[in-house]
């Protein structure tokens, strides 16, 4: 049972952006330093591709759009789901424990169109299963849609990523926009990650301050990140003096979550 104010103490942080920004790397290496620091943790690979999911080191043996394609188009998983809660059906079935994270899979549509019935699956999902955690990061689809259709209904931080121009800035102005015109009713905060920042950055600081951006983190080019890619290792195995790794620590830091310790 928990106790009063337990729940106040825990945390829906949302990675967002555009397509090719890197946030499912930041999602990755912020998962890595919080489960470092012992951290009861939920990651929601909300994006179809699943690319979190590799980042991790996993594979999508369980998601949301299979248990959903299972339950409409089999009756005997609905009769041995029986009594079961839904929530705990998704927790038994959905959910992959990887050691120090636990990882739930929104995965592929059930068909070709629309993703609304996994994506209520997935707000279902993540209401019910962030309560049990003290922190749940959600690697977004790219764009704002699943803010925008109150997919999360319940955050404290938005993270919007973008690449280290101009352009990419004024596009998180109109990502934060919409999101605070259409997402979640309850204030949240939403700050700007610049990734793959090449070298000096004055320039952009001064440009997010001119727009209305809170720059909360600058992640520097990173020669290692871009080895990791063309590999296909995960993420995780980053080493730990790694430049984004080193990054995303300060960037926790500055969020007020634990940020583990710089060797």
């Amino acid at each position: 049972m928990e106790k009063p104010g337990e729940e106040n103490q825990r945390k829906v942080i949302a990675l967002a952006g555009k397509g090719g920004t890197g946030k499912t790397t930041l999602t990755a290496i912020m998962a890595k330093l919080l489960a470092q620091k012992g951290c009861h943790l939920l990651a929601v690979d909300a994006d179809p591709p699943i690319s979190l999911t590799y980042a991790l080191g996993a594979e999508p043996k369980n998601t949301l759009g299979e248990l959903r394609k299972r339950l409409i188009e089999d009756p005997r998983e609905k009769r041995e789901i029986g009594d079961r809660h839904i929530r705990e059906v998704i927790r038994q079935e959905a959910v992959i424990h990887l050691g120090g994270v636990d990882l739930l899979i929104l995965g592929q549509a059930e068909g070709p169109g629309c993703f609304c019935g996994v994506n209520e699956l997935l707000k279902f999902g993540i209401e019910s299963l962030a309560q049990q955690y003290d922190i749940t990061l959600i690697d977004c689809e790219a764009g704002i849609e699943q803010i925008n259709r109150r997919v999360i209904s319940r955050l404290d931080t938005l993270l919007l990523v973008s690449d280290a121009t101009l352009k990419g800035l004024r596009t998180a102005v109109y990502l934060r926009d919409i999101a605070e015109k259409h997402g979640v009713e309850k204030e949240y905060r939403v700050g700007l990650v610049l990734n793959r920042v090449p070298g000096g950055a004055a320039d952009l600081q001064e440009q997010a301050q001119a727009l209305g951006l809170d720059l909360l983190g600058l992640i520097p080019t990173d020669d290692r990140v871009a080895e990791f890619d063309r590999l296909g290792r995960p993420t995780v195995l980053l080493p730990e003096d790694s430049p984004s790794v080193l990054a995303v620590r300060d960037l926790l830091t500055r969020l007020d979550l634990p940020a583990g310790s710089r060797t």
